[in-house]
Order: structure tokens, then sequence, then C-alpha cells
């Protein structure tokens, strides 16, 4: 809601700061968005009378001489398509600065000199959407009606120099909606008075309520009334009423139009004008739309109507939707003389559905969704009505008819003073609570430490003593509380060492360059138990929004297979990402959750570069990551054990059960090619991924801190050994081997290279090996270093019947 400071000085008496005044009412529960002031930037723009204009031959621009309030015209050159003479127009000076801070200069357009500019209102910073249609391609001119003067500044004119809040209002606040109940917002807020003015009608048409009959359903719209304007004369509304409506972001349409925006603006309640024309059935009926029923709305949008639409009929003929917006076919026109004023309150719920349905929310759907005043609907129609013989010459027919006319009970609340500052942890005195309530305008009656308060319908937010409590704590001030220790232990933060350890492992995990994703925790049965060694009982859903999302998994790797379908689909085919969550089961009459974490690799080791190889991502990169997941948990790799098994979806022989200390934590391996070939986007590709049980995997880390060490100081030795071993014989057995026999300096140990072929015998395979010697508190001699090679070589020679090569 846009609120005009100026407007808001009709009701209340204001001499403060704007910007002050906006920090006032966000700090009571009202967000100012923003502050503008439109004139901010821009100087010297009055108010031209053209006096003559002569088009330029051979071009589009007019030659004009202005008034603009100096000893001589001002010689102009103008291109609008608009312009004419006796027009009173905007006008720069030279020296002026208009929207973007453009400055205007004296200049020559085509040989012509020109002391100025005529402008348009979005060259002075006007949104193109409040700007009136016939002034949308050309120059603003001023209403005849309007009471100005050549030179005169054109910001008051204008409203520039206004101060607009942008109130970013809770859908609770719905009040606020509306310049009256800002009003009283504002005075509650600055402790001043509040003027609303009554309505004083006289009615000076005849008698038109036999004539016309109405048939409305109470359940779609609880409050209902017309009435009748005869003989308008369709014209520009007053500047000061198209001055309001643009600076509360509407645009001005006509003198009849823009009455029923400008009343729903100052009340809160929607209205709609029709030409009486469109009900020449002398009826109108409020109903729910019938099927295959359409409607060319206002905004030439052609709607096929919903059975759930409210709609207002002449009978026959479907004329508006009702709430949302009118029907071309019954638009106020030029030639419009008669016109009926609609005010009403329609359900609420099937406005906000139909406004959504058809893509059309509007400030009056927005409004009726929301809640309006009750007590504004008949005060509306006649303010509508008054300013119609004012503006627009009507004559008011006599009568109201009224379709409805639910009543609503005052609400009254029943609490204690106790109550509130109990809540509040204040000693707010019975006086004090008073004069709040006097503040908001609410009736409020105390009788010792009782309290009971009469809520006005304008106010429809409250309804509970709790309620009360917080109009109370925003108007005494919240910064005005003073802050208390609690009553209750304070519980102190802080993560346990299970969930510390998680941390940890997930952020050895990132460091390893993987990117974290989250999936859903509802998945299909079928997806449930898949990558899963042993599946166990299902969690189903109740009620499941479809059967896609029917239980809760058993297993991670289900969404990131479904992530890499997703992002492979739009040709991201380099992925590393993990999941770290949690998997549900029913076992022993129990529903369990399992902390897990996932991973999964597709493509290449490295991006696409001239210093590397594309090296694809296999098994044993994969295997080689989780190896030094482990090692910075401090996981000995002698207790990890990989055995071939057989999972759901995975790939049978390139899958591995993952085992520590002989505790199954998870597996590793390559998707399925059953589960990949089902997707276009991942057929024929290979993922690779591992997922662990982190309940078990935790309980088995001894240490799960890394303990940092400094630089050897002393060199270390390297030597080469090559092997020659039987076709049976693994790396693992031979690496324990050299362990074993390499006494306390061997430091690390690789395999560097694996050749099987022509040059050694078919049953053989040859392996080398790179192996560190290190000693942190001397250096190391060659014979130490030799001695343990002689070592090794013997038991390998001995235990593993190898040949050193």
């Amino acid at each position: 809601m846009l609120v005009s400071y100026n407007w808001l000085k009709d009701f209340v008496e204001l001499d403060q700061d704007p910007k002050d005044l906006a920090e006032k009412i966000t700090r009571t529960g009202v967000e100012v968005a923003e502050v503008k002031h439109p004139e901010d930037g821009m100087k010297k723009l009055v108010v031209g009378h053209i006096i003559d204009c002569e088009p330029i031959s051979g071009t589009h621009l007019n030659i004009t001489h202005v008034d603009v309030g100096a000893e001589e015209p001002h010689q102009i050159v103008c291109g609008a398509p608009n312009v004419a003479a006796g027009e009173d127009v905007v006008v720069a000076l030279p020296g002026a600065r208009i929207a973007d801070n453009v400055k205007i200069k004296k200049s020559k357009l085509r040989g012509t000199e020109s002391n100025g500019m005529i402008c348009g209102l979005q060259e002075i910073g006007f949104p193109d959407n409040v700007v009136p249609e016939k002034y949308s391609d050309g120059i603003f001119v001023f209403p005849k009606n309007a009471d100005i003067k050549p030179g005169q500044s054109a910001f008051e004119l204008l409203g520039m120099d206004d101060y607009i809040f942008d109130f970013d209002i809770t859908p609770n606040r719905a009040d606020t909606l509306s310049m009256e109940g800002s009003a009283y917002e504002v005075g509650a807020i600055t402790d001043t008075p509040v003027k609303v003015e009554d309505v004083t009608l006289k009615e000076d048409g005849p008698d038109w309520t036999n004539d016309f009959t109405v048939d409305v359903d109470p359940k779609l719209a609880p409050k209902f009334y017309l009435r009748k304007i005869s003989n308008v004369k369709i014209g520009d509304s007053p500047l000061w009423l198209q001055r309001r409506l643009w600076n509360a972001g509407i645009r001005p349409i006509n003198n009849v139009v823009d009455v029923t925006n400008y009343i729903m603006l100052l009340t809160g309640q929607p209205m709609h004008s029709y030409d009486a024309r469109a009900f020449n059935t002398n009826k109108l009926v409020v109903r729910k739309a019938a099927k295959d029923e359409k409607l060319t709305l206002l905004n030439n949008k052609e709607v096929n109507l919903d059975p759930n639409d409210i709609v207002i009929t002449n009978g026959e003929d479907v004329v508006m939707m009702a709430g949302v917006m009118g029907g071309l076919n019954s638009e106020i026109e030029v030639d419009t003389t008669d016109v009926l004023l609609e005010s009403a309150i329609f359900d609420p719920a099937l406005i906000r559905k139909a406004a959504l349905r058809h893509a059309n929310r509007t400030e009056a759907s927005s409004r009726y969704e929301k809640g309006v005043n009750w007590d504004a609907t008949t005060r509306a129609l006649d303010m509508a009505a008054l300013l119609l013989r004012n503006d627009a010459s009507g004559t008011i027919n006599e009568g109201v008819i009224t379709g409805s006319s639910e009543k609503r009970q005052q609400t009254k609340i029943k609490t204690t003073i106790s109550y509130i500052n109990k809540v509040l942890g204040t000693k707010i005195s019975p006086a004090e609570i008073a004069a709040i309530f006097g503040r908001l305008n609410f009736k409020a009656e105390i009788n010792h430490d009782d309290l009971i308060v009469d809520v006005p319908a304008r106010r429809w937010d409250i309804a509970i003593p709790a309620d009360l409590v917080e109009e109370v704590g925003r108007l005494y001030g919240y910064d005005n509380i003073k802050s208390t220790q609690p009553v209750l232990a304070e519980t102190q933060g802080g993560y346990s060492k299970v969930e510390e350890t998680i941390r940890r492992i997930k952020n050895i995990v990132q460091g390893q360059g993987l990117i974290e994703a989250i999936s859903y925790s509802l998945t299909s049965p079928e997806k449930a138990i898949a990558f899963t060694k042993k599946p166990k009982k299902l969690v189903k859903i109740q009620m499941p929004l479809n059967s896609n999302r029917s239980a809760l998994r058993q297993n991670l790797m289900t969404g990131l297979v479904d992530a890499a379908s997703y992002n492979m689909a739009r040709k991201q085919n380099q992925l590393a990402m993990f999941e770290q969550g949690r998997v549900y089961d029913f076992e022993n009459n129990t529903y369990n959750e399992h902390e897990h974490l996932a991973t999964l690799y597709s493509g290449n080791v490295y991006f696409e570069n001239w210093q590397h190889d594309n090296e694809k991502i296999d098994f044993y990169y994969v295997k080689g990551q989780l190896t030094n997941l482990f090692l910075a948990l401090g996981i000995d790799l002698k207790d990890v054990e990989y055995k071939a098994e057989i999972v759901v979806h995975m790939h049978p022989t390139r899958t591995a059960g993952i085992y520590i200390k002989g505790n199954y934590v998870g597996m590793i391996g390559m998707i399925g090619r059953a589960v990949t070939d089902l997707s276009k986007a991942m057929r024929g590709s290979e993922l690779y991924g591992y997922e662990l049980d982190l309940e078990t995997l935790v309980s088995l880390i001894i240490n799960p801190h890394t303990t940092a060490q400094t630089a050897p100081k002393f060199p270390a030795v390297e030597r080469d050994l090559s092997i020659l071993v039987d076709q049976e014989i693994t790396n693992q057995a031979v690496e324990d081997e050299i362990k074993a026999n390499g006494g306390k300096y061997l430091y690390d140990l690789r395999i560097i290279d694996v050749y099987r072929g022509s040059h050694i015998a078919e049953n053989k395979k040859s392996f080398a090996y790179r192996l560190i010697f290190l000693n942190e508190n001397d250096t190391l001699t060659d014979e130490t270093v030799s001695k343990a090679m002689n070592s090794i070589n013997s038991a390998l020679e001995k235990h593993l019947k190898a040949e050193i090569r």
C-alpha cells in the first residue's frame, strides 16, 4: 500500500519529518519499506500555457510559444503528437533537472532554437502504469478546470512535493490497505486524534428501487448494495483526485471509474461502477458461473469461467467477475449517462481462488481476500455517490437496493491487566493501558484487574486476548521493555560428539571437491529399497500426494541418481556430488532413523584441459577418494576390507561391500546399467559412488581428529622395487608383506606400475613399488636402508614365491 503523507494530514495533524515518522511506524509492527519523495533530484518544472503551435515543415516537430510566467514567452520545439495551442502543460526550463538526472539546456532542433522542454509524465519520473492512457505517448495536459497559472511550480500540482510511504504489510494488517486505516494507525503511533468525517448525502433524483430487482446469494455476498446515479457527464477527474490516484500507484481513467478507485483507497472498500445500459433487463443476479460461460474483462482478456467463480449478471449475460474485475460489456464509456454503483462484500476464499485461477489479481481482489471493514460498505457507497454528483454532475436517485445485509456482532475481548504484563514482562499501569487503547480508538473498560475491550469492525484482525497484548506491546514500545534474565534455566547449545563427527565427515567430503545435494525423503516404494544390501520393512505414507512420494527412503543414492539424470538432461555431465541425510525403516515394531552419507561421480577426473589427460572416473578413483576419507578420520586401513557383493540396482561385477573390523558400513561401486538406461540423458554413462551408514562408521572411529605434525628435518630415501608374482597374488598381500618386513623406518609405500603381457609368463604379473624410508630424528644410512630392502626381498621370495627383478 502506497500511503501519501499529504493525504494523511487530512486525518491527522502531522508536523514531523516523514522519514522519522516512517521509522516510528516500522518500530510498531507495520514495516515501511521505502519513503519516496518524487521531487528529489528535479528542479525548475513549471506550468506553461501554449500560446501558439505551428508545425515545422517536413518534420514531426512543432514550434510553440509558451507562457511560463516570464516577461517574454519561451520558444520551445516539441514533437509530441498531442501538443496544441491553448493547452496548459509541464515545462522544464533551461537548467532544469528531470528524471534520470537529465539536464535541460537551450538547444537547436532542425536549426530552430528551443528554450526548454514540454514534458510528458514519464520524463519527470512517473511510471508508465500510472500515466493516463491518453497521455502515455505524449505530453501531459492539465485539466481545463484546474486552478493554475503560468509559471506556477508543477511539483505541488502533480503531487511530486509529497512523501510516499510504502507500507509492506503482513496479511493480518489489511486494515492499513486504506487511508483511513493508515490514519488510525499513524494517529495511535503519534498519539494524535484522528478526524474521519461522516457522510451527509441528499438524494435529488426519483426513486428507482421499484423498477429494479436484485437476487443475491448471501453465502456468496453477505453484504450487497446498489445505488443509481443519472445524468453523469464522463470526463477527466479533477487534478486533486488524479494526483491522489497516481501517488497510490493507480492510473486515472475517467471521473466515474476514478471515484470508485479513490473510495477503495480511502476506505478499503472495493467498489464497482456499471453502465446502467448493461442492465436493460432491470435485474441483477449474483450467482456462481455456469459451465462454459465466458466473459471478456476490462483488460480485453477473455476468460473461461469456472463453476466456482462468483459472477454478476443482468439475469441473462455475465457482466462482471465479482470482486476481481468488471466485464467489457458493462464498461463506463464516453457516452454513458446512467451509472449503477455497487458496494459489496464477497466470499474471500472464492475471490482469491478466482483471481489466482485466471491470473488476474487486482487491487480489489487483494483486499477482499485479506478482509474488509464491514462497517464501511454503505458509507463508501454514499461517499462515491456524493463525489459523482460533485465531479461528474450526476443526479443521485432516491433509494438504495439491498441484496443482502448480514450483521456481525461487535468483538468484545475479556482479559486482565496482569495477563498483559505477564506476557510482555512489564509493569504497565492500568491507566497507561487505558491510554494505549484510547490512542487506538478502542473502547476499554477497566475494573481493578479486569479488562473488557470493544474492538471496532475496522480491526478485524483482533479476536483474542493475545492480540490485545500485541497492541499494548507495540504501542508501549518494544524498546521500552526492559531486558530481563529468563525465568527458566538456560539451555547450553552445542553439538554432540556424533554430530561433530558427522559435520567433520561432510567437511572432508566437501574438501574433496564434491557439491552437496538435498533430495526428497519421500520416494516410490521401488526406489526406497534400491541400493540397499538388505532392504527392511518400508515406512509408508497414509495419504501420499502421488505414488512417487508414498514411502520414506532407505538409501540416499536414489536421490543422487535422480539429480544426475536432471543435470545430464541439461548437458551437465561432469558430476561430483554428495548428500548427507537420514534414511528410515520399520524394524522391531519401531520406526527408525539412520544417518547416511552418499556420493556420486560421473565424467572425468579433471575438466578438459591441455595439461591433463582425459582420465575417466572409475571404481578405483572413487575407492581412492573413500580411502582418503578413512585416513582423514583416523581409521586404520588394515581394518578396512572390500568384498564383492550383489546390491540391488548396482553393477553385478563392479560393486563391493565395505567392512571395517568385520562390520558392514556401506557399499561402493558402479550404478547398474538397468538404472542408467532408463534415462535417455544417462544412457551409456558410467556413474560411480558409495554410501555409508554413518552411525556404524562413527562408532568405529577411535580418534576422529587429525593431528598436524611438523615437516621432517632429515631427508627421506627412496627405493624402487619390481617383482614378478603369480597371477593370483593380490597387491594387498604384497603390501602387507612389505610393511611387515620393512622395519621401523619404512615411511610410505606406493604402487607405481602393474604389468601383464607378452614379455612375461601368462600366469605371472609384474608389480612395481616405490618405498620411502625416513628417520625423523637422524639421517638414514645406506646400510640401514639396504638391510631393510634385503629383509623385504627375502620375505617376498619365501612367502609369496616372488621373483625380484
